[in-house]
């Protein structure tokens, strides 16, 4: 017991964690984060507590819409990871892996190449164990996973070269699955277990075919080794192909000749666009390649190609003997003797085969000269083409020189036989008619060739569809039991002659009891039938009629969600029969209305249009009249149900508490149509917290694909964007700029933002303002003025585009004009992220500044300031605002942001204007100009400190009063670690140079004495200069000569006793105690340093 509660409390802790670990994952911003926690998660869920991995799966697949690239490619990561860890774990995530193998991202689809080749073999192998346990969701997967794989192999032609050694790698895959393990196949011990065509139990099943497979395998190899052999490839690529290569060679010795071959020709022809040192990189790799084979068994037979290839590779004869092993080489030419004998018993059949061969070539050139058989063929052949020219055709297509040539006609006949083998014993060619294939027949090539000819879309609507389109045309034949002895007589079973009298053999409830029993037979049906497709559409098709009865839609839907993943096929064929009876009456109702129309203007109508009239009477206007009025009631029912039923299936499923099937998403992208109801209901998915990820893509999804109801739905994209909740409303405006970016939205999104900016201007809010924030708090508010989530509301999704759109600063700069000091406020506070993003570099902003509208002078300082926050600015800044400062408008604010841009002398002529600005911004002004700002990037200021602060010294009293100057001062002193014992020793000297002396000369350097103590000698030097200058004539510095004689006892001595008797005399006038502490002095020295005293200092000091 007690273990078992210590293992309960390690899984809650595991719960809590893995939690907090998601939670903070979700609301970070910083990547590096979102990407430590979720690793974090699935080392927790994936390897620790495996059986937790289906209790989170939905939230860390949450993370696929993620903007970040590398969070992304954790998501391809963790699904290889999962599906390592439960194989069964694909067929919940593959349309999610589908996803991002899709993605825009170049980075994530690489990623998810690789991964595909994990998921590709493990898939194969479990597909192949389990075919007589396979389900339609099974199925459904598998379908998908050779869609991604005939994508992927499709990539050899892409322009990224990282995506083609991707896809190199992959098709290494491909070809070792689809052909057979040899007895002589050197396999890694980590491919033992891997799939091979050889594993397969039978030749053919409903989702293999050996010898499809092997041959399929032989095409990939087939274009590995052309593109490997193309003059364009690059390095990487090339040395990818040969390692490739040389594992197929030795996992498969059947294609070992081929890839030798392949290494002489790439050595006898190198691309040419590859360097020295490629080409030394690539010659490199081949040898370590065929160093490998050269050591195994796989070398007999082969000795010679070889020895060959290493010479090539500058290997010299000893070399080469020590990696051939001498019994390998003794194989090796008993092997090639053994063919030498067999050889001319092959010679002979092989010319008997070559006469088979000429003889079909004259067949075809006889045939092809008949201008009817080749009409014949290029008609036969028309339909498999696309329906527009492909780019590589476009490129690659060169004219025929010769065409109807006798020589290009045999040069065909050659092509034709090389694909379709010996004719000889063939029936004729081009000369078929369709009466020589009976319907079947006819049917079933005309299928295949549909197959071959078109991409197979493997959904499961479009399986229906065709099988639906199949029951239709085909009618099965009914045949007499043999037990009856009537053979003469043909009459056919008709169901009407037994169930014409049924209502008088049963009442009603025995009827309805019968029916209901018919039902729950149909019902429990499922399985039995599972294998007859044709018996499978009649049993949908009676269950989705029976609908019309009442309760019985019910039931249809009880049954449909007893099992909603087989079953969601049903759903939809419900969904397009109610719709195509929809369609049906709307399409009476318009030929009606056009027979109508006929009538009126006397036009004549045809009989086929009168088949539209329900009743055929005498008064032709009068029947149309009450048939329309019959089809009116018609459709409002149509509609109706049409509405009811999807509702019904799309809150069913929207309710259903596991999602990780995303069926609500696949069902209402395939709907044919949607509704008013259903777009609410779509919109209040989209607010579901726990799924409103992949609710909003399917939002996405279906305005990009839906473009008759776009309008309807993006408007519903756009109400999230002005919601106060942020997770909603960035996931919505994140939508909005990638479809901004396509030119059939741009136009909608730009109208709907600047029609929600222009209510600021309004002077109480619009209704449908109040609407939308009430709806969402769910609080009575204030209708009769604007608050910051109203003003908001109005912003987000313009300022969202700003930075896509510059031109769009233009229209807030206009709105800003004409708000109320609120409004402004708002638009103030939320302006730092969107002109962050667009950057002093837009040209846009660059005018704005330099001709901005008038009262608009606040909102374009703080533009400015923005931009320069934490960056220096740039030229193209500086010299427009320096423009707007001198010619347009001379605040000195302007200058503030760029003040480390203008020049020394440009700074200290503005310094007596910027700092009368308040203290705060005073301060700002002194961190830029001493890089006290931490945000922006280290720089050389055009003013030094001691420079600042001697030429706040030098301010004229009649540009700035004495008391802002002494503020400013103060604020350099606070900054100690700026204004540093030398840096105001430095001030002090520079100061006393200045002619006259500065009025607050005195005072500096007393606050430097106050907080440097140890500059008092320096002080008393500086002082004893002083005195050479006449101090004592300006008053206010005598004043502070006199305080700072004071300050620096009992040093003081050392300048008082150098001032004349006259000026010894003030000074003991203003400050006695200075007469005391000199007395002091004087009687303290000896005798000989009193004699250096004049007798009249000496008089003036020991007076009384």
């Amino acid at each position: 017991m007690e273990v078992d509660e210590e293992k309960n409390v390690s899984v809650d802790e595991t719960l809590e964690k893995i939690a907090e670990l998601l939670n903070e994952a979700s609301i970070s911003l910083k990547d590096s984060v979102r990407l430590s926690n979720l690793k974090n998660v699935q080392e927790l869920i994936v390897h620790k507590n495996p059986e937790l991995l289906d209790n989170f799966l939905d939230e860390i697949l949450q993370f696929q819409l993620d903007k970040s690239g590398e969070v992304k490619k954790f998501v391809v990561s963790f699904i290889e990871e999962a599906c390592k860890k439960d194989f069964e774990t694909i067929f919940k995530v593959i349309d999610n892996f589908r996803y991002l193998l899709f993605d825009e991202n170049v980075g994530v689809q690489k990623r998810s190449y690789l991964a595909m080749i994990n998921i590709y073999k493990n898939t194969l192998k479990w597909i192949v164990r389990h075919q007589s346990q396979l389900e339609e969701h099974h199925k459904q997967t598998w379908y998908t996973i050779l869609d991604m794989k005939n994508h992927i192999a499709a990539q050899l032609d892409s322009d990224n070269d990282g995506i083609r050694t991707c896809c190199i790698k992959f098709l290494e895959i491909l070809i070792l699955c689809m052909s057979e393990r040899l007895k002589e196949s050197i396999v890694p011990h980590v491919n033992r277990s891997d799939f091979s065509v050889d594993q397969l139990d039978q030749d053919e099943s409903e989702l293999f075919n050996r010898d499809e497979m092997k041959e399929e395998g032989r095409y990939h190899l087939k274009k590995l080794l052309e593109y490997t052999l193309s003059n364009h490839i690059s390095s990487v690529n090339l040395i990818t192909s040969i390692c490739v290569l040389s594992n197929v060679a030795k996992q498969r010795p059947e294609f070992i000749n081929t890839v030798l071959e392949t290494f002489s020709k790439i050595l006898a022809n190198m691309p040419p666009t590859l360097g020295k040192s490629q080409v030394n990189a690539v010659k490199k790799q081949m040898k370590l390649q065929i160093q490998s084979i050269c050591k195994s068994s796989l070398c007999i037979g082969f000795v010679t190609e070889l020895t060959a290839l290493l010479n090539e590779l500058g290997c010299s004869n000893n070399e080469i003997n020590r990696l051939i092993p001498k019994n390998l080489i003794a194989e090796s030419n008993k092997k090639r003797m053994n063919q030498t004998q067999n050889g001319s018993e092959s010679k002979k059949a092989k010319l008997g085969a070559d006469k088979n061969q000429e003889k079909s070539i004259e067949t075809l050139v006889e045939k092809l000269r008949n201008k009817e058989n080749v009409a014949d063929l290029v008609l036969v052949t028309m339909k498999n083409l696309p329906d527009s020219m492909t780019s590589k055709f476009t490129q690659e297509y060169k004219p025929i020189s010769n065409a109807g040539a006798n020589q290009q006609i045999r040069q065909l006949a050659q092509m034709m036989v090389s694909y379709m083998g010996d004719l000889s014993s063939s029936q004729a060619i081009l000369t078929v008619d369709d009466e020589d294939l009976d319907d079947e027949e006819d049917e079933e090539l005309k299928f295949k060739m549909k197959i071959k000819s078109e991409k197979i879309d493997y959904s499961e609507s479009t399986k229906t569809s065709f099988n639906r389109q199949q029951s239709l045309t085909t009618t099965p034949t009914k045949t007499l039991p043999s037990n009856l002895n009537k053979p003469a007589s043909n009459k056919t079973f008709k169901l009407n002659d037994v169930t014409n009298n049924m209502a008088t053999k049963f009442n009603q409830e025995q009827i309805r009891d019968l029916f209901n029993k018919t039902y729950t037979r149909i019902l429990d049906s499922d399985e039995i039938i599972s294998k007859n497709k044709e018996a499978c559409l009649v049993r949908k098709k009676t269950l989705i009629e029976s609908t019309t009865i009442d309760t019985y839609d019910q039931n249809l839907m009880n049954y449909i969600f007893e099992d909603v993943k087989k079953r969601l096929d049903l759903a939809l064929i419900w969904m397009f029969n109610s719709y195509i009876k929809l369609k049906s009456a709307l399409h009476k109702r318009n030929s009606l209305k056009y027979t109508r129309y006929k009538l009126e203007n006397g036009l004549d109508v045809k009989e086929e249009e009168e088949e539209d009239i329900i009743e055929v009477g005498k008064d032709r206007m009068e029947i149309i009249e009450k048939n329309e009025r019959i089809l009116h009631s018609e459709i409002e029912f149509c509609e109706t149900e049409y509405d009811k039923i999807l509702i019904m299936i799309l809150k069913n499923l929207q309710e259903r508490k596991d999602q990780k099937d995303m069926l609500f998403s696949k069902f209402i992208t395939q709907v044919p149509h949607l509704t008013e109801k259903s777009f609410e209901l779509l919109k209040e998915a989209c607010k579901d917290k726990e799924k409103y990820l992949f609710n909003m893509s399917t939002l996405s999804e279906l305005i990009i694909t839906r473009s008759k109801q776009r309008n309807q739905l993006i408007q519903i994209l756009l109400y999230f964007t002005g919601l106060s909740n942020q997770i909603l409303r960035e996931n919505a405006c994140a939508i909005c700029l990638n479809l901004y970016e396509r030119s059939q939205f741009s136009q909608v999104i730009e109208e709907y933002a600047f029609t929600r900016l222009k209510f600021l201007n309004e002077p109480t809010p619009p209704s449908e303002i109040i609407n939308e924030v009430v709806d969402e708090s769910q609080e009575l508010l204030d209708t009769s003025s604007w608050n910051e989530d109203m003003i908001k509301s109005c912003l987000y999704l313009y300022l969202n585009l700003m930075p896509v759109n510059h031109k769009l600063i233009n229209g807030l700069t206009d709105v800003y004009i004409g708000a109320i000091s609120e409004i402004k406020r708002v638009i103030l506070k939320t302006l730092e992220e969107p002109i962050k993003k667009i950057g002093m570099e837009s040209q846009e902003l660059l005018k704005l500044i330099q001709d901005f509208p008038p009262n608009s002078e606040t909102l374009v300082l703080r533009i400015i300031h923005i931009l320069t926050e934490k960056t220096h600015p740039s030229i193209d800044l500086i010299n427009k605002v320096r423009f707007l400062y001198s010619s347009k408008l001379p605040d000195v604010r302007f200058l503030i942001p760029i003040l480390n841009g203008l020049t020394k002398a440009e700074i200290i002529s503005s310094l007596p204007q910027l700092i009368k600005l308040s203290t705060a911004v005073v301060k700002e002004v002194f961190n830029r100009l001493l890089g006290m700002n931490t945000n922006v990037p280290v720089h050389k200021s055009p003013v030094s400190p001691s420079e600042l602060l001697v030429a706040l010294h030098q301010i004229e009293p009649s540009s700035c009063d004495l008391k802002t100057v002494i503020n400013a001062t103060s604020l350099c002193f606070a900054e100690k670690q700026v204004y540093n014992q030398e840096v105001l020793a430095n001030v002090i000297q520079q100061l006393i140079e200045i002619n006259p002396i500065p009025t607050l000369y005195m005072r500096t350097v007393i606050q430097s004495l106050t907080i440097y103590p140890k500059l008092s000698s320096f002080v008393v030097s500086m002082m004893q200069r002083l005195i050479g200058k006449q101090i004592w004539k300006n008053a206010k510095v005598w004043e502070g000569f006199i305080k700072c004689c004071q300050r620096i006892k009992p040093i003081s001595h050392q300048v008082l006793l150098k001032l004349q008797p006259p000026q010894l005399k003030e000074v003991f006038q203003s400050a006695p105690d200075l007469k005391e502490h000199l007395s002091h002095y004087v009687q303290s020295i000896t005798p000989l340093e009193r004699a250096q005293i004049t007798t009249e200092t000496l008089e003036l000091i020991e007076q009384s």
